[in-house]
């Protein structure tokens, strides 16, 4: 593979949007997710939320895994940026 040939301005000026898709697109997806098993008779992704800690540790959960959908869409990013090349 050729290195030198390589799209390092996509990763360079793209990241940011990448990763603020991918975070707020993990945000809305678990959020709703949440919601619609709050609804259920028994929960299958989160527990009931009956307490305050109930609560904070849900939102914990929909946090980190928003956090985790940003990483994974800037890892995405990286082998777009590999693959594609650069054009003059």
């Amino acid at each position: 593979m050729n290195y030198k040939n390589m799209n390092i301005k996509l990763l360079k000026y793209n990241w940011k949007k990448y990763y603020k898709r991918g975070f707020i697109t993990g945000l809305i997806v678990l959020c709703f997710f949440c919601f619609i098993d709050q609804t259920l008779q028994n929960t299958i992704f989160f527990n009931k939320i009956t307490s305050l800690s109930m609560l904070m540790t849900t939102l914990s959960f929909i946090f980190f895994g928003a956090v985790f959908c940003g990483l994974l869409s800037l890892i995405i990013l990286v082998i777009m940026s590999l693959v594609t090349t650069f054009k003059k």
